[in-house]
Order: structure tokens, then C-alpha cells, then sequence
């Protein structure tokens, strides 16, 4: 992940001066290129020889050469860098560079530098938590540093507290993380459970079975490689774990194992459940070991805690689940009977049916079965199937991002709580760091900008996801993407957000050089991902505003169909009027056309009068809400071709089922009559309003 980075470090005048060799070490073990640059303090803790030696490169401290008169451009290092990073940092440093006193090369490289800062701490505890040094960490993290945080232990003083420089090894992993930013996974706590669990009969027997853990193993190891934190859980294996962000604790027994997957399990944000646990466990274990004899032996078995069923009971909304399946026949019936009973979000199935998988093997073969559907796999290693595993994960945490929106604490401010994610998995071997730019300056473009001079109301501001989705990148800049675009519209007076627009745009093209400023210009659309990006934003904002009072979002309705209107001529189909009845231009058409006023009206009854006041007065809110659902009747009626009917009903057809599961079975009837007659694709789903007596 660091090959081919440049990567300035820069030591500081402190005893934890010598854990900078080591770090020099790893990141040139790595594959990053490393420019060292001490203040001249640093030099009586470490010598330059010896980073030097280690780097590959002539150590800077000074601003000119001694004899050549040469100078130190720290304007270049500031350019030729990917990222910076002072380790240690004592707190005269710290100090200088939230001042801006540049008194020396390393201060001066800093405050030239482009790339992204870490800054490692270091010094004794009091100085640590001076509130001056604090103060001075904040204004850093304030100019968008990252801040390392020192750890505790036993200091130079000889005494303990907070103020060690964190390990090298750990600062690596945190540079790695930040270059991986792409992962859906980075920053995220995951729990494993792997192996198997032997549950004891007496002090030298036990019932177990064959698993080897190799498959568990696997999945931590990719889960910490995408970024995560991972805390494995281990029944009795002999495998080691290589990656230093797995937390391995190992258990014996069933019980041992659900004690301690339940202790980790509400502080995660996903777990994976792929150990072997028994079932049953002896009703007593004898103390001391049993002896033979002539007559028949029976063992009591009682049944064991279900992980699965446990963790599944108290998931909630908020996390994945991933359990495993192991069967001998009905194996994918089976599979799903256990999806549904114990509340995962995917199950993977393997059978012992299959050579090559199962227990003992360095292979597996395995389906990926979800509400969804079902994927099948052929027979790979476990490394390459623990991979296909951690990419379902790192897709359906992108959807779950989707559907656990924050809702706004401010009354005022910006209009959009805009999350903006560039996911290049699917593109091998490119250069990481254009996404990442990219990633930074589309997130600056939509936060950065202000779309409207509206004042929003508390809990009233509108929450927006944009997953780009990489499909090739050529090193000419050019990228092929494609969107996810969607927005909620938080519900007044309640902790709940109702999708407002969700769309896959199947794709964009454009180019981008690394550090491009994005910009649009309203009569300019030759930035092609602007373009895309502001139709989107005017368009969230004027359905919005819709929803918040009949036809209010007019204005920023038309802006959208300007550029859309503008954009004719960019020979792309997702603007042209020909290029489909499912495009960008389609969907504004449809959505500002005569015909569909119904529809602009609908909004306002289904959000503000339905939805807002179901929370106070549920009736009043089904009430309004089946109004709207007349309203829609009405222009699907008068334009009946119209993409944009069938799509409103497919971004809310969660929702639609919840609320008329509640309702009364006349209305259930007709709600279902309309949908169906507007979108039969989902009639399976409509028709569970009927089925669910909630």
C-alpha cells in the first residue's frame, strides 16, 4: 500500500529519536521512499548517518549546505511528498508549528507541505497534558492534521502516564489505513470467531470437531489488511496471527466463546461467526479422568448457548452479522433457514458434499446466500475465499451507510450533511493516491460550496450519500464510474430520516489530474463531473423543499433541468434526450412536466403531512399518506411512460410496506391495486402489505 509513496519524516529533539530508525526501516520495507529532516536537537538523540544509512538519502537539517552554500528547498519537499509525518513530535514542536514559527527546516517544510501531516507526540505526561500542549494538538487537528495519539507506559522520567511515542509498526498501519481510504472497511470493529471448541468430558477428554480455524484465520487477516480493527476470538488452533490490528483471544469451550463474542460484540460494527462451535456440551465434567470398564458408557449432553441466535437477537439496524454453514444435504434450505432464524445479514454456505472444502483443507468452496439471492463460488484457497467474503461485507456496508444517515444537531448552517465515497476496488494496480485526491476534492466541492441561501430548522436539513464506483482508470486521468446518488430527508420531531431520492447512475465519464480544484460554472458544463454532481445537488434540494411545503422547490427544480437542458450537447447519453427514458435528463422531465404536478404535491402530503405528523398522530399521518398515494395514481394516469413513478416506488418500497402493514385491510387493498398497476416488478413486494398484520 506504501509503494512507490514519498514520504517526508521529520525527528524532533527527543529521546523517542531512536524509534525514527526502525520507523525509516519499515516504511522502506514497505516500498516508500523516505527524505528524513531532524531539527538540530534530533541530531543529539540519533545521527544523521544513521537515517541516512537506513533511507537511502542525505539527512536535512539545515536551510543551506555548510560548504556548497547549496540551499534546502523545502518548497520542493512540499511538493515531491504524499504525505508527511513528524515522529517524534515534542511539544516545542508542536508548538512552532501551530504558530507558525519557522525557525528551522522542519517547521518551514511543514508549513509548505501539500500532502496530508501525521504527527506522532512524544514527551513526558505532565507536558502532555498541559493544557498549552493540548490546546496546541487542537489547533493542528484543526488545520486538518492527523493526530497520532502518544500512548501510555513508562517514560524517560521513570514515570508512567501518557506521553509515548506510538510504536512504528502502529504508525505504518495508520499511514497504510489512510492510503487505503477507498475501503468500506478502514476504521471499522470487526468480530471474528474461528476454530473450534472443545468441550470437555473429563480432565483429558473433550467432544470437538476437525475445524482448523484456517478459515477464520483468513477472514481476520483480510478484514485488518482492508483497514479494520479486528478482535478474533479463538478456539484451540495452533495458527499465528501476522497482521498487528488483530486482537486475538483465545477460548477452549462454547461457553468461553459466547462470553466473549457477547463482551465485544456491542461495540462492533460487524461480526463474523465462522468457528465450529458444539452444540452440546457434557452435562457435568467429571474431575478426574474417567476409567474404563466392562459396561456401557452414556455421557448427559446439554445444549450449548447460540452465538449466532444471541448476537442476531440484539443486532439492530446498525451492524452486520455473517454466520457460516456446514451441511451434509437440503444444504442451501437448510442455509436459509438459519439466515432467517437468526436474524444475519448473509450466511456462507460450504458442504462437505464438495472435495476440497470444508474442515482441514487449505481449500473451500462456497455460496454466498443473502435476501437477495444466492452467489455461488468455485473452489479456491481460503485467502482468495476470505477475500470474496470481505467484498459482500464492504458492499453491504456501503448500502447500511446509506440507511443510517445522521441526522443534524445544528439549526443553521450548510444545507447538505453530504457524505461523498470513491470506491476503487474494482480498478488493479492503480496509483491509490488520485483516488484519494479525488475522494478529498469531491468532498470539498459538495460541503464546501453553498448551494442555497436558505436557513435550515433543526432536525430539518437534508442527509446525502455519493458512492462513485470506479469501473476502469486510465493513466491519462480518464475514469469510468459509476453513482449511487441518494438522500433522506430526516423526519421532524423523530430519530428517523425517509429516503428522499435514490438513483444509480450507471456512467459518468471524465478526467481528473491529481490537485484539480472541481468547479462549476453555471453556463460552463465542460467539467463533466460537476455538472453531474450540482444536477443531483438542485435537484435533492428542490424535492426537499417540495417536501416541505406544496411545490416549494421550484427554483432548484428548474436549475436541475437547466443543466440537464444545457447539457444536450455533451454526447453523453446520461444528458441526452435519446438515450433512454431512464437517464438524468428523463428523470427531471418527468419530474418537472405538467403531468406530473400530482406527483411534485404528493411530496409535501406523504413528508410534511403524512410521515412528520404520523409521529404525533398516526392515523392524521396514514391518512395524508394515503392521499398522496392517490396523488400518484393521478399522474401515473395522465403519464403513464414516466421513469420517474416507477423509480419514487422503488426507492420507498421498505418504507410504503411498513406503513401499510398498519392499516386497515380496505386500505391495504387499494394501496396495493395502485402500486402494482404502476411498478408489477415489485408485486412481491406489494403484496406483502396484504400478508403482514403488524
Amino acid at each position: 500500500m506504501l509503494k512507490g509513496k514519498n514520504i517526508v519524516l521529520g525527528v524532533t529533539g527527543s529521546i523517542a529519536a531512536y524509534k525514527a530508525a526502525l520507523l525509516v526501516r519499515l516504511l522502506v520495507k514497505e516500498g516508500a521512499d523516505v527524505q528524513v529532516v531532524m531539527t538540530p536537537a534530533a541530531k543529539e538523540f540519533i545521527t544523521p548517518l544513521t537515517l541516512s544509512t537506513l533511507s537511502g538519502h542525505p539527512v536535512l537539517c539545515d536551510f543551506f549546505h555548510s560548504e556548497s552554500g547549496a540551499w534546502n528547498s523545502h518548497v520542493e519537499l512540499g511538493l515531491w511528498a504524499d504525505a508527511m509525518i513528524v515522529a517524534p513530535a515534542t511539544a516545542s514542536t508542536i508548538g512552532k508549528m501551530a504558530g507558525g514559527v519557522a525557525d528551522n527546516l522542519l517547521v518551514t517544510t511543514y508549513l509548505s507541505m501539500k500532502a496530508p501531516v501525521f504527527i506522532a507526540p512524544a514527551m513526558d505526561l505532565d507536558m502532555y497534558a498541559h493544557p498549552s500542549t493540548q490546546r496546541n494538538i487542537e489547533v493542528l487537528k484543526g488545520y486538518g492534521n492527523h493526530i497520532i495519539e502518544a500512548a501510555a507506559g513508562e517514560l524517560a522520567s521513570h514515570l508512567c502516564g501518557k506521553g509515548r511515542m506510538e510504536e512504528p509498526a502502529a504508525i505504518v498501519e495508520r499511514l497504510k489505513d489512510f492510503f487505503l481510504g477507498n475501503s468500506a472497511l478502514v476504521g471499522k470493529k470487526v468480530l471474528v470467531t474461528a476454530g473450534p471448541t472443545y468441550e470437555k468430558i473429563d480432565p483429558v477428554r473433550f467432544i470437538g470437531n476437525y475445524s482448523s480455524g484456517k478459515m477464520g484465520f483468513a477472514i481476520a487477516e483480510e478484514c485488518a489488511a482492508k483497514g479494520a480493527d479486528v478482535t478474533l476470538v479463538a478456539g484451540p488452533v495452533s495458527l499465528e496471527c501476522n497482521n498487528p490490528k488483530i486482537k486475538r483471544v483465545d477460548v477452549e469451550s462454547a461457553r468461553e466463546m459466547y462470553d466473549a463474542a457477547m463482551a465485544v460484540f456491542p461495540t462492533c460494527d460487524v461480526a463474523v461467526l465462522s468457528a465450529a462451535v458444539a452444540d452440546y456440551r457434557p452435562a457435568e465434567c467429571a474431575p478426574v479422568k474417567m476409567k474404563r470398564t466392562a459396561d456401557d458408557m452414556c455421557i448427559e449432553l446439554t445444549p450449548n448457548s447460540d452465538i449466532a441466535a444471541s448476537l442476531g437477537a440484539i443486532k439492530g439496524d446498525g451492524r452486520l452479522l455473517v454466520g457460516f454453514a456446514l451441511e451434509t444435504n437440503n444444504a442451501e434450505e437448510n442455509a436459509r433457514l438459519k439466515l432467517k432464524k437468526k436474524n444475519l445479514d448473509f450466511i456462507v454456505l460450504n458442504s462437505l458434499e464438495d472435495k476440497g472444502a470444508g474442515f482441514a483443507c487449505d481449500t473451500n468452496k462456497v455460496s454466498i446466500i443473502d435476501k437477495d439471492g444466492k452467489s455461488d463460488f468455485p473452489l479456491k484457497s481460503k485467502k482468495e475465499v476470505a477475500k470474496d467474503i470481505v467484498a459482500h461485507i464492504s458492499r453491504l456496508l456501503v448500502v447500511l451507510a446509506f440507511m443510517l444517515l445522521p441526522l443534524s444537531a445544528s439549526a443553521e448552517g450548510e444545507e447538505l450533511n453530504a457524505n461523498v465515497t470513491l470506491n476503487a476496488s474494482k480498478v488493479q494496480g492503480s496509483n491509490t493516491e488520485v483516488f484519494t485526491q479525488l475522494e478529498e476534492s469531491l468532498k470539498a466541492f459538495v460541503n464546501d460550496r453553498k448551494w442555497t441561501t436558505n436557513v435550515y430548522e433543526e432536525n430539518e436539513r437534508i442527509n446525502c450519500n455519493f458512492t462513485f464506483v470506479v469501473n476502469s482508470y486510465a493513466n491519462d486521468g480518464s475514469f469510468d464510474c459509476s453513482l449511487m446518488v441518494q438522500a433522506s430527508r430526516p423526519v421532524y420531531g423523530a430519530s428517523y430520516s425517509s429516503t428522499l431520492f435514490q438513483y444509480e447512475d450507471k456512467s459518468i465519464k471524465f478526467k481528473y489530474q491529481p490537485f484539480d480544484r472541481l468547479e462549476f460554472i453555471e453556463e460552463n458544463l465542460d467539467n463533466n463531473l460537476t455538472a453531474v454532481i450540482a444536477f443531483y445537488v438542485y435537484m435533492i434540494i428542490g424535492m426537499d423543499l417540495d417536501s416541505m411545503g406544496e411545490l416549494g422547490g421550484s427554483e432548484f427544480l428548474n436549475k436541475a433541468l437547466t443543466i440537464a437542458n444545457n447539457a444536450q450537447n455533451l454526447g453523453d447519453a446520461g444528458w441526452r434526450v435519446v438515450g433512454g427514458s431512464n437517464n438524468r435528463y428523463s428523470i427531471i422531465d418527468d419530474y418537472m412536466n405538467g403531468a406530473m404536478e400530482p406527483v411534485r404535491k404528493l411530496m409535501y402530503k406523504y413528508h410534511r403531512l403524512g410521515l412528520d405528523t404520523m409521529f404525533k398522530n398516526a392515523d392524521e399521518g396514514r391518512k395524508a399518506i394515503t392521499e398522496s398515494m392517490a396523488l400518484l395514481k393521478k399522474a401515473y394516469e395522465d403519464r403513464p411512460m414516466a421513469y420517474f413513478t416507477k423509480l419514487l416506488t422503488e426507492y420507498k418500497v421498505d418504507e410504503i410496506v411498513n406503513i401499510y402493514s398498519k392499516c386497515t385491510p380496505d386500505e391495504k387493498k387499494s394501496v396495493v391495486e395502485i402500486l402494482s398497476n404502476i411498478n408489477p416488478s415489485l408485486s412481491s413486494e406489494w403484496e406483502k402489505i396484504k400478508r403482514n398484520n403488524n
